[in-house]
Formats: structure tokens, sequence, C-alpha cells
């Protein structure tokens, strides 16, 4: 990919040649290397799912404790991703938001944690009577 109409102040480009100068390699090579660094400090602050022994961390609070037949239903390199830590964060909640919805078996859910680090409140209904009113006009 080419950048076109890209300027950089005359301190960068100093910074940049000196760097290269300093490594031995190109201007090319020193920006690609400021970019992959920033892309791994970016990666590393995305949120981080994690199983271990039956329970979901997310960034290392629990917030999903998982049944048998949940982890079951998980694909199994699925599964294997969240064992290492590598799964994706938002392909983690769409399935465990399809895969709970289509087993219809309760999990227990941490929901101040979560809320607490998302950053935001979700909705959790307290009971079925309260999930059927929340419908109604």
């Amino acid at each position: 990919m080419k950048i076109k109409g890209f300027r950089l102040s005359d301190e960068t480009q100093t910074q940049i040649a000196w760097l290269a100068k300093r490594k031995g390699v190109t201007a090319t090579d020193i920006v690609r290397m400021a970019v992959a660094e920033m892309f791994q400090q970016e990666i590393a602050r995305l949120p981080r799912f994690r199983l271990h022994e039956r329970v979901l961390y997310l960034n290392e609070q629990p917030v999903v404790y998982c049944t048998d037949r949940l982890l079951t239903e998980l694909p199994e390199t699925f599964l294997l991703q969240l064992e290492h830590g590598t799964a994706d964060p938002i392909e983690t909640m769409i399935y465990l938001i399809f895969t709970i919805a289509r087993i219809g078996e309760p999990v227990q859910i941490d929901e101040q944690a979560l809320n607490d680090l998302i950053g935001w409140s979700l909705p959790f209904p307290k009971n079925e009577e309260s999930n059927q009113d929340e419908g109604r006009g």
C-alpha cells in the first residue's frame, strides 16, 4: 500500500533518518517498525477473554462461570483460543450470547464485574416477570 501526499515534519524526518542509519535499515523499515509497535500496543489494550477451570475471565476478572453443557457446545478450536487468551473479544461475546440462548441453560454471570470492565451497564433481567413486562408498551 502506498500513501500519497503523506508529509512528515522536518523533525520527524530527521529522527527517522537517524534511526535508519543507526539500525542499518531503510526509512521505510523504520516507519514499518513504528507502526508495528503501535499496533501491538493497541492490541494489548483490547479486552482479553481467557478460560481457566470453567471460568471465563475478562482482563483477569472472572465474569462468566461456564457449565459443562455450555463448554461442550462451543467449538474445540474456539475453546483452545479461550484457554490461550487469543480469542477475539467480539467473537467471544457473540458465541456466548447465541450459545447460551440456544441451549437455554442458565449461566452464572458476574454482572457488576462485566459492567465495570466494559464501561457501560448491560440490562440483566432479575426474573421472568420483568422479562415479560419489558416487551409490553
